[in-house]
């Protein structure tokens, strides 16, 4: 599938841009310090946030992804798109994946 595009991509400026913008905001910038609104709402450094996929990857994959391929325009356009992502403190967002204790299935095509 690709790895999940890093904040400082084009899609991360995006999901940034687009949490700013939200009613309220869920970014905001104190004493020149960005930090993003966690599901726990508080409030911590940009450096402590995942990109976090809306719906797991994994969930992604093995209901619709693996049909067409891990190399496939289809995949390679919903990893890139930022309205599948918000940020998440990283501890949250890794825990809550492991604990899905679902694995990929292989491609089926």
């Amino acid at each position: 599938m690709g790895s999940t595009p890093s904040k400082a991509s084009r899609t991360g400026k995006e999901v940034i841009e687009r949490m700013k913008n939200e009613d309220p905001p869920k970014i905001r910038t104190v004493r020149g310090k960005t930090e993003f609104l966690d599901g726990n709402n508080k409030w911590r450094p940009l450096s402590e946030a995942d990109m976090a996929h809306k719906i797991d990857a994994v969930t992604w994959w093995n209901e619709v992804g693996r049909k067409y391929g891990p190399k496939s325009k289809e995949v390679r356009d919903w990893m890139l798109d930022p309205d599948n992502y918000y940020l998440e403190h990283y501890s949250k967002n890794r825990s809550e994946g492991a604990s899905l204790g679902q694995t990929y299935l292989p491609p089926d095509n």
